[in-house]
């Protein structure tokens, strides 16, 4: 069992059930007119069933050998917050739709060391799936920079 995980999934149980208590202060409305605690509610209950699975994983998990995960290095850190900062700083100028591809290939290919044709599949996946999620079904203006879309 990991120490770590294990007491960190209770802590996080409890800022859910903590959560969903305060969420039921406020009225919660239904599916086609939610009221203000409705996303509240719904997010407590996910952080809580989260909590739960990464709980019992860690309770079911035995001591691993730190050889056998993966590091985090500073360096991922640092290009991985990077890569946040241009992608920021690059979305009204390039669009969501590049800026986002490019973003996931930079991520793939750089912070995870896959191949490009896995980085320029999941990023072409990527970025057309939330620019139909996000910019078709749920109307959201998304910056459109050069393409004009």
């Amino acid at each position: 069992m990991k120490k770590g995980a294990a007491i960190s999934s209770i802590l996080f149980l409890g800022l859910a059930l903590g959560a969903f208590f305060e969420s039921t202060k406020l009225p919660f409305g239904g599916m086609s007119t939610p009221g203000a605690g409705f996303f509240p509610a719904i997010l407590a209950v996910g952080l809580a069933i989260a909590a739960l699975f990464a709980g019992l994983d860690a309770l079911r998990e035995k001591s691993r050998d730190v050889s056998q995960g993966r590091r985090l290095t500073w360096g991922k850190i640092v290009m991985t917050v990077g890569s946040l900062l241009a992608f920021a700083f690059l979305l009204e100028i390039l669009g969501y739709l590049v800026t986002t591809f490019l973003f996931v290939v930079f991520l793939l290919r750089a912070v995870e060391r896959k191949g490009w044709v896995v980085a320029v599949a999941v990023g072409f996946s990527a970025s057309f799936a939330s620019y139909i999620v996000f910019g078709l079904l749920l109307g959201t203006p998304l910056p459109t920079g050069f393409l004009q879309i």
